[in-house]
């Protein structure tokens, strides 16, 4: 086929926010930009080491596809690695795994923890024998995961200017320049990984370029095509199905959704992703109390903040104020948690506060954001709604452009283009875009449903009944 190329809070919270980690947990607002691309970095290392133009993708079957390097790593090894460490801590092949085993878990449970024991063992690793590519790659899929952009970019574009056939390599050079907006060099990089390895790790993030550029429906065939490419890890299965059930759920086709996500959690029974995909389909089609309680589970062992979040705003639609309040409460414990553990939360944070908090605080956040990677699209969003938060309509139009110049199909950005587009007057453009918004999916943001309704009812425009 040929298509078109992420304060408050008591220390009790904050052990709460740790969550527990029995080794066997499984890892993208409802779904996170970010959070998509710490888990294609995982992918791409855990397979392989151990759209201005057009993206060329041909149909390879897993028994004809070429395979990338060593089976993925199983986080159940990580007390058999540490002993090995310990027992021959020259062995820097065992420190290499260590960082990657640790980086998985890391990405599975959303334990801060993890992405310091995981910067440790690479550490040890380059103390042993400096500058190896396999220690390279693993810092480099951390970077991502830590959403250290710029320094994944580097540390990529090291091996692959030294062997540019690593496919691992382009891979963390592909999703590096997509968060920081270099969607062009992102696209050229990834058809060369295309071409050298047709695979799952090639597919997903053809996938998410597509995506990008508001062709969601060829999106969802690239992310069958890796799907079909298959790997031997059910989990890097289930995460590409849980990706097909948020681009259905982007699409409103929330039947399929549920599908797709009750197919990954065959296949994974705790992939978390997947598990939160599932209850906000449950919650569209009016299970509120099932969201909930799924959620509630989910959260008491994982310190998502995305699935945190989404439990807070069920709750307060359930009218259960003092309960959404300490969710909310307990995303800012785990954001604590997160910045010291090296992460880089400004774009996450900014959306939450510009919905959840204070506007001036949403607006330093986004700016932030904005000083790292100002040409990605959801960092020129989180920057538009955070100057409309804050009063300043006129630049939030003037950035909200930039956020829509991919033509992104995703009715967050739809509706704050709409509410930015009626603050400014201009309601031909604002009926437009909150038309797109009902024509998706309109429930995108429970927090903002009633808003989301409330603009489409001034504007003249129907919004359909819940499925």
């Amino acid at each position: 086929m040929t298509t078109t190329t992420a304060a408050a809070g008591t220390r009790a919270e904050e052990r709460r926010g740790r969550g527990h980690d029995d080794g066997n947990g499984a890892r993208t607002r409802p779904r996170s930009r970010t959070s998509r691309t710490a888990l294609l970095a995982f992918v791409a290392v855990a397979i392989g080491f151990g759209i201005g133009g057009v993206v060329t993708v041909t149909t390879h079957t897993s028994a004809t596809s070429p395979s990338i390097g060593a089976p993925a790593v199983d986080t159940e090894a990580i007390p058999q690695l540490e002993q090995t460490a310990q027992r021959n801590p020259a062995d820097i092949s065992t420190w290499q795994k260590l960082g990657l085993a640790y980086l998985h878990r890391a990405v599975a449970t959303y334990n801060p923890d993890d992405y310091d024991l995981s910067q440790r063992a690479f550490d040890r690793a380059d103390a042993l024998t400096p500058d190896q590519d396999e220690t390279l790659l693993g810092r480099g899929a951390l970077a991502l995961s830590r959403h250290q952009f710029a320094q994944a970019l580097q540390l990529g574009a090291r091996v692959s200017s030294r062997n540019p056939f690593q496919s691992d390599a382009l891979a963390i050079v592909v999703d590096a320049n997509v968060e920081l907006g270099h969607y062009d060099q992102a696209q050229r990089v990834l058809q060369d990984l295309i071409d050298r390895r047709p695979g799952l790790p090639a597919y997903s993030r053809a996938s998410y370029l597509l995506e990008l550029h508001g062709d969601n429906a060829a999106a969802l065939q690239a992310m069958r095509q890796a799907e079909i490419a298959g790997s031997t890890s059910a989990y890097d299965i289930a995460t590409v199905v849980t990706f097909q059930g948020d681009i259905e759920l982007a699409r409103g086709r929330y039947d399929a959704a549920a599908q797709r996500y009750d197919t990954a959690l065959r296949l994974q029974p705790d992939h978390v992703n997947a598990t939160v995909g599932r209850a906000r389909v449950s919650a569209v089609q009016g299970q509120l109390a099932r969201a909930v309680d799924s959620l509630t589970t989910l959260t008491q062992r994982v310190p998502l903040p995305a699935a945190v979040i989404l439990l807070g705003d069920l709750q307060a639609m359930q009218g259960r104020s003092a309960d959404a309040a300490q969710s909310y409460a307990l995303v800012r414990a785990i954001n604590r948690l997160q910045q010291s553990a090296g992460q880089v939360t400004d774009l996450e944070m900014a959306v939450f506060e510009a919905d959840h908090g204070d506007p001036a605080t949403a607006l330093d956040l986004a700016r932030r954001a904005y000083v790292e990677r100002p040409d990605n699209v959801y960092v020129d969003d989180a920057l538009a709604w955070s100057l409309l938060r804050s009063g300043d309509v006129a630049s939030a139009r003037s950035e909200i452009a930039r956020a829509e110049r991919l033509g992104t199909a995703d009715p967050m950005i739809h509706y704050h283009a709409a509410a930015i587009a009626e603050a400014a007057g201009d309601t031909s453009a604002a009926r437009a875009s909150i038309t797109k918004v009902v024509a998706s999916n309109p429930w995108f943001s429970f927090r903002l449903h009633s808003d989301v309704l409330a603009l489409a009812s001034r504007l003249g425009v129907g919004v359909p009944s819940p499925p």
